[in-house]
């Protein structure tokens, strides 16, 4: 609790523990815009996002098969031919109809009874159609029952990918940031730089100009502006190129300049990341990829058990009602409704389920196995990271000393020049020493931060909004 009061009283816009596991490292204010810009433009985040629209609508379409389903069915139909049902009604009925009338002619009254033809009764209409509304309902499915919760876990999956995405997204927009920051300082630098040997071999040519001093001396002020113009002009490209990709992540235009954070912010940053201390927590089990991992594993899991469940019986109501007949007419002999429950259990399937269950089951074991694989790599990556964050802050105090050191030797050498007591050589080694010394105290802050960045990111400390 001590080092999170020490961590308040260096930066009090930002809270944390000795073990930093459920709060954020401090970041600048303009860092933290920047990465809600990228999670709301970056191109690679959006189309990671359809991921989880994907699995949503796959849940969906579970859902919905297991709901009732209304089908609008119309059927017209017009045939030739095919079978008949031949009644020999006739070769039955006229024979009879036969005795009687010679009955009836012997009597002297009229035939009463008349001449029947067989009948041939077509199986196929040539005129028929069948209008009706058909309701479907799934009363028992087991398998639909496994796949909606497989689906379910898929969401779950998409989800903590996406949030895994938008976690990596912010540490690769802090490390570009801090790395335009580092750029500019280094151009800063070294343009400070170009105005000392700028003066220094001004103050040779005049000193040549008058003979009070030899030739080599300038040439030697000349080649050490020359050097530092070259660095300039490096430094000057690895500028645009940091800025062109920190613009990149925020899909913006890649020459957009960048804000600067404060003096004051950046002395309470430093000295925040000085103070606060990782510890030695373990890779935490919130991180969203193990979170990924384990609902791919319940989906895989799930999905067995769908196709598993295909042994099982499945049970459906199925109800019709419409008209039917050679012609469109509603009433009595047209109008029709009918209602069936529906079993249905397969007995053979040419083993088409056991070789699903075995992919299922490879499935389900590559993801368990990609899951020990992945903690196994967060762990190296924590460790990897407090690691260099153990560097970066036992570097800093020293980076700090060494370019107070440097500045100090500087201002002497510089005060004794001014006097004409100074070697040349002297002077030149100092200047560099001083410009070597700040770009790498620059060099180290930023180290320190990106380190910072890095942990907060292994222990996935910073909530996500």
């Amino acid at each position: 609790m001590r080092c999170a009061f020490r961590l308040l009283a260096a930066f009090p816009f930002v809270c944390a523990s000795a073990v930093l596991a459920a709060s954020a490292w401090p970041v600048p204010a303009a860092a933290e815009r920047y990465v809600k810009q990228a999670v709301a433009d970056n191109l690679a985040l959006q189309a990671q996002a359809l991921d989880v629209g994907t699995a949503r609508a796959r849940l969906s379409a579970t859902q919905g098969a297991r709901q009732p389903k209304l089908d609008f069915i119309a059927r017209y139909s017009v045939a030739d031919g095919g079978r008949t049902i031949d009644v020999p009604a006739g070769d039955l009925i006229n024979p009879a109809y036969s005795t009687l009338n010679s009955l009836l002619a012997a009597a002297g009254r009229p035939a009463g009874f008349p001449h029947v033809d067989n009948l041939s009764i077509p199986l196929l209409r040539e005129r028929e159609q069948e209008t009706k509304l058909r309701l479907t309902a799934p009363v028992f499915n087991a398998e639909l029952t496994r796949w909606a919760a497989s689906r379910r876990f898929g969401v779950e999956s998409a989800t903590a990918q996406n949030a895994a995405a938008r976690r990596e997204l912010r540490l690769g927009v802090l490390t570009a940031y801090y790395t335009v920051l580092r750029t500019q300082s280094a151009e800063q630098i070294l343009t400070s730089a170009t105005d000392l040997t700028a003066e220094a071999l001004r103050t040779a040519r005049a000193l040549f100009a008058v003979d009070k001093t030899t030739e080599d001396r300038v040439l030697r002020a000349e080649a050490d502006d020359l050097a530092v113009k070259q660095q300039l002009a490096e430094a000057v490209r690895d500028r645009l190129t940091a800025l062109a990709a920190f613009n990149a992540l925020l899909h913006r235009p890649l020459d957009t300049a960048v804000e600067s954070p404060a003096a004051a912010e950046l002395a309470s940053i430093t000295a925040a990341l000085l103070t606060a201390e990782p510890g030695a927590a373990p890779v935490p089990e919130s991180r969203e990829e193990l979170a990924a991992l384990r609902a791919a594993a319940s989906e895989a899991a799930e999905a067995e058990a769908a196709i598993r469940a295909r042994r099982r019986p499945t049970l459906s109501f199925v109800a019709d009602g419409g008209i039917q007949g050679s012609a469109y007419r509603t009433g009595h002999g047209a109008n029709y409704a009918q209602a069936s429950l529906v079993g249905e259990f397969n007995l053979w399937d040419g083993r088409l389920r056991a070789s699903e269950i075995d992919a299922a089951r490879s499935l389900r074991r590559k993801v368990d196995l990609r899951l020990e694989t992945v903690r196994e790599q967060l762990a190296v990556e924590l460790r990897a990271a407090t690691g260099e964050l153990a560097a970066a802050r036992a570097a800093y105090p020293a980076a700090e000393r060494r370019t107070a050191a440097a500045t100090r030797a500087f201002e002497i050498i510089s005060a004794r020049d001014r006097e004409g007591l100074a070697n040349q050589l002297a002077f030149l080694d100092a200047r560099q020493t001083v410009t070597s010394a700040r770009l790498n105290l620059e060099l180290t802050r930023l180290r320190l931060w990106t380190a910072a960045a890095r942990v907060d990111r292994a222990l996935a400390a910073t909530p996500l909004e």
